[in-house]
Order: structure tokens, then sequence, then C-alpha cells
């Protein structure tokens, strides 16, 4: 007796079924794919990278030209610079406005340079020499869980410096091999001869700094 046929719902020979299900095993897999993706952006689309490899990372002076109408970090670290060697009455706020673009022009004539007004790779290397180069040191474990002299407890994951006087709060930028890093006074010290500065452990590996020595500072 000659076996009846298995009932077929896809129809079509066997190849025909193979390719049916592989296609819909391939369309299942694009929606997952595309579910997943849509999951870990929030729906929307992916930040734009300032620099190669780096994501949400804010720009730092030297990453972008900078002209009027600029704002950021790099904008609040140039204002620093420029307002502390009082090239121009600044506030600080991120933002590249008149006042910024003048104290520019200022600096670049006084230091002998295209005065465009425009912080390009002529100017930057410039200004972060006006920065002032004080001995630096950092802390960290052996204090954790403790609380700074600012009323702050300490972590390993604690962004901050130590100065003996300036005012809890005030905001530091440190340079060091082409990082900078704004980071507020928490605590008094350092404590020893001829030291400025003393870094939190997580500011130091921000900066790339990982023992004694000279950094450059602006406040």
């Amino acid at each position: 007796m000659r076996r009846r046929p298995a009932h077929n719902p896809l129809g079509g020979s066997r190849p025909d079924r193979v390719a049916a299900w592989a296609f819909l095993l391939g369309v299942l897999l694009i929606l997952l794919a595309a579910g997943t993706s849509r999951g870990a952006t929030g729906g929307a689309s992916a930040p734009a990278q300032t620099t190669p490899g780096a994501t949400n990372a804010a720009p730092q002076l030297g990453q972008r030209v900078l002209g009027l109408g600029a704002t950021g970090d790099d904008v609040r670290t140039l204002q620093q610079i420029l307002r502390s060697r009082k090239y121009g009455p600044l506030a600080v706020t991120g933002t590249f406005d008149a006042a910024t673009e003048a104290a520019v022009k200022n600096f670049q004539s006084a230091a002998h340079l295209t005065v465009d007004g425009i912080v390009g790779p002529e100017t930057r290397p410039a200004l972060v020499a006006l920065m002032r180069a004080l001995k630096a040191t950092w802390y960290g474990p052996g204090f954790y869980g403790k609380r700074t002299a600012c009323g702050l407890r300490l972590g390993r994951g604690t962004v901050g410096v130590a100065h003996r006087t300036l005012p809890c709060g005030t905001r530091v930028t440190f340079y060091n091999n082409g990082r900078f890093v704004t980071v507020a006074v928490i605590d008094r010290g350092p404590f020893r001869r001829g030291v400025a500065w003393d870094l939190t452990a997580a500011a130091a590996k921000q900066l790339g700094f990982r023992s004694s020595g000279v950094l450059r500072s602006v406040h």
C-alpha cells in the first residue's frame, strides 16, 4: 500500500518549505534587532560622537575651532583662562559672545598671533600656556567613606580637588597631556610643602595623572 503524503500547510515541495521558513525566520530576526536597537537608544537616534571612539563626551578645548555662537564646556574653559589673566571683563557662561571674542582678540594681539577672534590650532597652545603650572598629587584609598572638609562623603567615584584656601565649591579646570577636567574644591589640603593641589583618584584618572607632578590649572 502506498503511504499518503503528509499534509503540507505551506504547499509546494520540500525545498519550497525550507525557503519559506528561512524567509519567515529572517523577518523575525530583523524585527527583533530593530526593537533592541530602539530600546537601547530610547527610540531616538544615537548621539553624535565628538571624537572618534567617544560617545557623549563634552568637547575639550582644542577639539574644535571656537568662534561667535559656540557653546559648551570648552568655551567655559576658554573664558576661565582669559578672565584669570584679565584679558577682558568676562562672565564664565559657556557661550562664545561678543565679550569673549573681544578678549580673544586682546590676547591674540598681546601674543603676536593672527588677530581674528577665533580659537584654532594657532591660538589654543598659547592659551594653555597661560594656565598656571603648579605641583599636584592625588588621594583616595584609605579615605573612602570619610567626610571631606566641605561635608562630602568621599567615594571611589568622587571627582574633586583639595585646596588649602579656595572656598568649597570653587570650580577649577586642570590640564594634563591634552586632557582637561573641571572639578569643584571639596576638601582641604594638600599638606605637603610645595604642593598646591590634591586631586581625588577619580579626577586624576580622568586627567591621566598617575603620580605627583606639575599640572596646569585655572579657576
